[in-house]
């Protein structure tokens, strides 16, 4: 008897500390190892430790200066985007589509670009460092006649899809018809409280779908620094640049364009709206213009998933 009261006694003080500890096991909340500090988003590079599915519309209109002299010409570019985290944000998928508009001939004409899907992985830290990288794959969607760097009498689509990739370099290979591309890139971010600083490197080959002897090699870099002056607002800049390794008929003092981009950006729950101006600061691409300077407009639509009415808690 008396062993049998002492194992039971034992029993009930094991469960009496055991159980209280299971109970708050369970009920307490999970911690997100990838749960980093808010940062400002870039307009144009991607915000790299997002949680929610994010769709993004990006306007890029533009002034082209031409080299010879003469009246400016203009473009338009609207690109698609979305881009949905998984498996604890480690990993992401995307999908981007560009058409674009402008002045051809005295006329206008609208031409479509190459459809583009990624997929990327990171690193990151409570501290606010990331690192990581990804590969896009570029589809043949885009057909048009000719291309750019534009011959002497392109046609009005050509001249369209050049004017396009100048305003936006880093993009030009969507905007190269009838071939398949890859994109191998890495990203780099840090925090220091308010400020933030981003960057991405990457590589673009195109091959030509019909001949695997038409080959195309770029270099891309694209930063981004940040300042988040209050919770909801931030300002930037942005700067960009191309430069044309392998490509036909491209010039040596023309193979790098950079274009530098400032920008105020807003955080709001369901969209974060952010407005830049941009310029060239030397040869846009291919030297096909003296300048070109314009207005981008990018609108982020966010959803979460996990909130009661699937919108970013502020």
């Amino acid at each position: 008897m008396v062993s049998a009261a002492v194992r039971l006694l034992a029993v009930l003080a094991i469960a009496s500390v055991a159980l209280p500890a299971v109970a708050r096991a369970q009920t307490a909340t999970f911690e997100d190892p990838y749960d980093v500090p808010q940062a400002p988003r870039p307009p144009t590079l991607p915000e790299l430790t997002h949680a929610d599915d994010e769709a993004v519309l990006e306007t890029t209109a533009g002034a082209l200066v031409p080299s010879g002299g003469g009246a400016p010409t203009h473009a338009y570019v609207q690109r698609l985007g979305v881009e949905v985290p998984l498996s604890m944000r480690r990993w992401y998928v995307g999908a981007a589509y560009e058409l674009a508009g402008g002045d051809a001939g005295g006329g206008f004409d609208v031409v479509g670009g190459n459809l583009e899907l990624e997929g990327r992985t990171l690193w990151a830290t409570r501290t606010g460092l990331a690192l990581g990288g990804g590969l896009s794959l570029m589809l043949p969607t885009a057909n048009f006649q000719d291309d750019c760097p534009a011959t002497v009498q392109p046609t009005a689509a050509a001249a369209v899809a050049c004017s396009a990739a100048t305003l936006r370099p880093w993009d030009v290979t969507a905007f190269v018809p009838g071939a398949f591309g890859v994109r191998p890139f890495v990203d780099v971010r840090a925090l220091d409280g308010p400020f933030v600083v981003q960057l991405r490197q990457g590589l673009d080959l195109t091959v030509g779908a019909a001949s695997l002897g038409d080959r195309r090699l770029w270099a891309t870099l694209g930063g981004y620094v940040g300042w988040s002056f209050v919770p909801q607002a931030a300002l930037g800049l942005e700067a960009f640049e191309a430069y044309a390794i392998t490509v036909p008929g491209v010039r040596d003092g023309a193979r790098a364009a950079i274009v530098v981009s400032p920008n105020v950006r807003l955080a709001l729950p369901w969209v974060q709206p952010a407005i830049s101006v941009f310029t060239n600061v030397g040869t846009p691409l291919y030297g096909a213009h003296a300048s070109i300077w314009g207005l981008r407009l990018a609108i982020t639509l966010v959803y979460d998933r996990r909130a009661p009415l699937r919108v970013r808690a502020q």
